[in-house]
């Protein structure tokens, strides 16, 4: 039941917001260009100061390159055939509605052709998957007491890089939690800096399925204007379809029966060999494969 009262929130929330246009911005990445005056922002913080990345190079893999509204990128094509840029409206904070249902104006690319569709989350652009950069200073502005300390924490994991971290800081923000982090890396793109991580978000012990898991990837631009957000779905072959799934494929991991005494108990034994399991998984086994995924953030250069 908690599934599914999160299925409606989200569903509710996004037949509420619109798309308005889509951006045909494709130029070379040294071209500059002009995108709507953000809203001004009221509150800030403190960016800690970070070397800048090398500007962009030879493409990491074979690719379309391609800038999108600002947005520089290599497209390999073991990710997807073509990508979209679009501008999002703001939408205003309100402090009866969800966490869900506030951000500033951002960027989405959303992805075409991508190997995966179907699941929680899509790369297409049609819910919060794909890749979106959002203003820090007008999402703090909107929610200081909510949104200023997610980047500040991001900032100190970024400075520590510890190898297990507790929690990983996440926008937008979702009605639920990180159910596990397996896969974590810390990845440098052309003009900033972040982590990757396979997840799944749940308000409930969700077992590891096909469905519910995704790629993500958090970061922020060395000059601390822009959060990179990309929210990708990704599969292994050895994972059940779905939350509900009773068939195991072979080599999966069975999850524990709903009606077992020490659900609980047992739950938290089974994350423990399921993420070692996805820890231990070959990058090219997973589809997309990680190292594809990973080779696409790298490319990233984000400006105005």
């Amino acid at each position: 039941m908690k599934r599914i009262a999160l299925i409606i929130f989200i569903g509710l929330f996004l037949m509420g917001c619109s798309l308005p246009f889509t951006i045909n911005w494709n130029t070379p990445p040294t071209q500059q260009i002009e995108t709507p005056e953000q809203i001004n922002a009221t509150e800030t913080v403190d960016v800690i100061a970070t070397e800048p990345p090398a500007a962009p190079t030879a493409a990491p893999l074979n690719g379309i390159e391609m800038n999108l509204g600002g947005i520089y990128m290599v497209l390999p094509p073991c990710m997807a055939a073509n990508a979209t840029g679009t501008l999002v409206p703001a939408a205003p904070y309100d402090e009866f509605n969800g966490p869900m249902e506030y951000y500033p104006e951002n960027r989405k690319i959303a992805f075409l052709g991508y190997p995966l569709s179907g699941g929680f989350f899509e790369a297409n652009g049609s819910d919060h998957g794909g890749l979106t950069i959002y203003p820090i200073a007008d999402f703090v502005a909107m929610n200081q007491a909510a949104i200023s300390p997610i980047v500040t924490n991001m900032q100190i994991l970024l400075a520590d890089k510890p190898a297990a971290p507790q929690s990983i800081p996440f926008l937008p923000v979702f009605n639920a939690a990180q159910v596990f982090k397996a896969q974590v890396k810390y990845l440098d793109f052309q003009n900033g800096q972040g982590v990757r991580f396979l997840t799944e978000y749940a308000q409930y012990y969700a077992p590891v399925n096909n469905d519910d898991l995704f790629y993500a990837y958090q970061g922020i631009t060395a000059d601390g204007k822009y959060w990179v957000s990309a929210i990708l779905p990704i599969n292994a072959a050895y994972l059940q379809a779905a939350y509900d799934s009773v068939n195991v494929p072979d080599g999966g991991i069975p999850a524990p029966a709903l009606d077992d005494p020490n659900y609980g108990n047992a739950m938290e034994a089974y994350y423990i060999v399921m993420l070692d399991k996805l820890n231990t998984t070959p990058d090219a086994s997973f589809t997309p494969g990680l190292d594809c995924l990973d080779q696409f953030i790298q490319s990233l250069q984000i400006s105005d």
